[in-house]
């Protein structure tokens, strides 16, 4: 569109002070609406800025402390294989004493019947020997096979009553070992199940946090849209405005041409 000072002048019809004085005026007003508008604009987009980085920087603390969690779920599942492990390889250790202490008590009870069978088939011999002397020793036979007899009762039962006794001993040191290894297992049990619960607690406590800086950068990027329409609005707003400005000082130029020379009138200035 001409600009109407430089139209009037070539069509020989020069501006009036008081034209070239509204048109300064008007020119003036709209510069400074202009620098209003890009100096809000600025305002607009560094703040938009700031929000930009804020959100940038939540979104980096939520990857950080879910890594974490991962991390320390990982260790805390290591370890809980790792006392499984132990204990496993502990059952397994008690259950291969158990079995050679049976074979001990199998050797045993063949040792005692290897010695019966020894000392009867030496009774027997003994026997027959006795038979085989003369009458003057019968007495002295009887008498010895008797002694002999109560040392043998003796001996056996000694034997018997020291092998239950060490049975017993041994019996009983296993059922402490085997105690004390279900007590530290239960101790050790209720210790990991207790571990477990609070680990289970802070990750539902920063899971929820999580979702809580989620909800937060979701509603911050609502804002940003919101903004980013806003600054389209009001550059749309703005163009609209200069657009009018320009088209209303079109209409006076032309009618300065026109209607000012036909009437007389004086042309009033662009708003």
């Amino acid at each position: 569109m001409a600009d109407p000072a430089t139209s009037g002048h070539v069509e020989g019809s020069p501006l009036t002070g008081s034209q070239m004085q509204a048109n300064l005026t008007s020119a003036k007003e709209a510069r400074k609406r202009a620098e209003l508008d890009a100096q809000l604009l600025a305002n607009r987009i560094a703040l938009l800025k700031q929000e930009e980085e804020k959100a940038w920087k939540k979104i980096e603390e939520t990857r950080k402390r879910a890594s974490e969690i991962m991390e320390l779920r990982k260790q805390n599942e290591n370890k809980f294989a790792a006392k499984e492990n132990f204990y496993k390889a502990k059952w397994e250790s008690i259950k291969q004493a158990q079995a050679q202490n049976a074979m001990m008590r199998d050797k045993a009870r063949a040792l005692r019947d290897q010695t019966r069978q020894g000392l009867m088939e030496q009774k027997h011999a003994n026997a027959r020997n006795t038979k085989e002397q003369s009458q003057q020793f019968l007495l002295q036979k009887k008498e010895r096979e008797q002694a002999e007899k109560q040392a043998n009762a003796e001996r056996s039962a000694y034997l018997k009553a020291r092998k239950e006794d060490a049975k017993r001993r041994l019996e009983e040191d296993r059922l402490a070992q085997l105690e004390k290894f279900r007590e530290d297992y239960e101790s050790r049990t209720a210790q990991e199940e207790l571990l477990r619960a609070r680990t289970d607690a802070l990750v539902a406590k920063m899971e929820k946090e999580e979702m809580e800086l989620i909800q937060r950068l979701q509603n911050t990027q609502t804002v940003q849209r919101s903004a980013y329409e806003e600054l389209e609005a009001a550059l749309g707003q703005t163009s609209q405005q200069v657009s009018s400005s320009r088209n209303l000082g079109g209409s006076a130029g032309a009618a300065s041409r026109t209607g000012g020379s036909a009437t007389g009138e004086r042309p009033q200035p662009a708003a």
